[in-house]
């Protein structure tokens, strides 16, 4: 079992989230003993790349040895592009981060609300990620309690967490996927996801 007290976790939020977003999270694993940093970034007002290079940058300039990445939505999408500029190992749990592209940002483009709404993460959240270079141990956890403004936009056919769509966070270079029952915010706040995220960090 690692020591959490020799290695870090960089949390990183979602779509027009902020930092504080990871409240319960951050007490979560720091009561378990990690060492937490919240990385807060422009999610529309700011280039994609330049993002991923300052997430990278972020994680390279911490001084453990080994950092962790917790991502949420977005974040996942963000954390998978800025892996190869990254030099520090570690795991990868994803949190209902849409990796097969958005069906809610692709029916906001359809509507050519994206512009005003999404700006630079609508390709990115489009598009989603479809060969990553997969340097760390990643599990996504997912939700499936349907409720979310983007139920209105797109008409899944599947099981969803009112954002995001299982099939769109199932991917076979995963080496885990969980699904809990929790809205796509509420994975943000929920025990078992917690619980689970702390064992595949312990593991």
């Amino acid at each position: 079992m690692n020591n959490p007290s020799s290695q870090a976790v960089v949390l990183v939020h979602g779509l027009w989230m902020k930092p504080w977003t990871w409240v319960g999270y951050r007490h979560f694993l720091q009561d378990h003993g990690f060492k937490v940093y919240l990385f807060g970034y422009k999610t529309t007002g700011q280039p994609f790349d330049f993002n991923i290079n300052r997430l990278a940058a972020f994680i390279n300039s911490r001084p453990e040895d080994t950092i962790h990445l917790v991502v949420h939505s977005m974040g996942g999408i963000l954390a998978i592009e800025a892996l190869p500029k990254i030099n520090k190992p570690g795991k990868l749990l994803l949190i209902g981060s849409p990796i097969n592209g958005s069906k809610v940002a692709q029916k906001l483009q359809q509507l050519g609300w994206d512009k005003a709404l999404l700006k630079h993460a609508a390709k990115p959240l489009s598009k989603g990620i479809r060969l990553p270079l997969k340097k760390r141990q990643t599990m996504m956890i997912a939700g499936d309690s349907p409720y979310g403004l983007g139920r209105f936009f797109a008409n899944w056919d599947s099981r969803h967490d009112g954002t995001v769509a299982l099939s769109e966070t199932q991917a076979d270079w995963l080496d885990e996927h969980q699904v809990v029952h929790t809205s796509h915010m509420g994975l943000l706040n929920n025990r078992e996801a917690k619980n689970m995220t702390l064992k595949f960090l312990l593991e």
